[in-house]
């Protein structure tokens, strides 16, 4: 006696499949008028956001306060490192000139570009610079959610220091700023890590080229920062102080620039052996070489 009902395990994968696809082909007028169909729901074509010629590299990014996002990137499209950004919005459609904005294209390298949110749509995005021709410096720049630069063409000096200043890494000041944190070797001995806050409208604040966060014993790098909730931050870093091992120390300074802990920051693990890259909540990043030299 034959049971009846039952069909193989291959035809009825086969079937579903062609439902599936009939239903997709049916569906693509519908996605299409809505948010969702510039989403690529493909996992290896995903939503270009430049493909100029060249390199795009190193993108972070950071929330547009309405759903989307603005990302920045390093841009070799010119031949040199250039720093680009696009804004893609929650539908998945970009939004500012096709390939990107241009956020600085400089004089010889800009490289490793971090973002935050200015609150109010748009980013504010810093990056280590060699425009001088002779050793990085920090600059930033303010981008608004139309994507057009709101300072200085090629963004203003956070610090002009001499030697290098590397790998800022930045957070808001909640006020429409930010404030930068980078380590820097205008000792000419060792590397420290400097801070200083831009304002909305693109004027720095703090001392001259950045306020002192740690200048102790032999090398300070890799810092990364998250706000204090009160217009300052708080900022860690990696820690070669006791000459020995790498220790993770912290800081926190207020909105006028003031250190508020032990000098030199306090320390927050001198456990035996490596305490390497302290990462607090944020958009603080660093690529994987090691410490970074002009």
């Amino acid at each position: 006696m034959k049971r009846r009902g039952l069909v193989p395990v291959e035809r009825r994968v086969s079937s579903l499949s062609t439902a599936i696809a009939v239903i997709a082909t049916l569906l693509q007028p519908v996605l299409a008028s809505s948010g969702f169909a510039q989403w690529s729901i493909d996992p290896f074509v995903n939503n270009a956001i430049s493909s100029e010629a060249d390199e795009q590299t190193y993108p972070t990014i950071a929330s547009d306060g309405a759903g989307g996002a603005i990302i920045t990137w390093i841009d070799g499209r010119s031949g040199d490192d250039d720093i680009y950004a696009q804004r893609i919005d929650a539908a998945g459609v970009v939004q500012w000139t096709a390939g990107g904005v241009v956020i600085s294209t400089a004089a010889y390298q800009q490289r490793f570009p971090t973002i935050v949110s200015d609150g109010a749509g748009g980013a504010i995005i810093t990056w280590q610079d060699l425009r001088s021709g002779t050793s990085y410096d920090i600059y930033a720049q303010r981008i608004n959610g139309a994507g057009a630069t709101q300072w200085t063409a090629d963004g203003v000096a956070i610090s002009t220091a001499a030697n290098g200043q590397y790998l800022p890494t930045i957070v808001s000041d909640g006020a429409g700023g930010a404030i930068v944190a980078w380590y820097d070797s205008r000792s000419g001995a060792s590397y420290d890590i400097y801070a200083r806050r831009i304002n909305g409208a693109g004027a720095t604040q703090w001392t001259a080229n950045g306020v002192a966060i740690s200048t102790a014993a032999n090398d300070q790098v890799y810092p990364t920062i998250a706000s204090d909730g009160a217009g300052g931050a708080i900022i860690t870093w990696q820690d070669l102080r006791s000459g020995t091992n790498w220790d993770i120390y912290a800081q926190r300074v207020n909105s006028a620039g003031a250190v508020q802990w032990t000098a030199g920051g306090v320390a927050i693990s001198t456990a035996a052996r490596r305490c390497l890259r302290p990462r607090p909540t944020g958009n603080s990043r660093a690529p994987d070489a090691g410490p970074v030299r002009a």
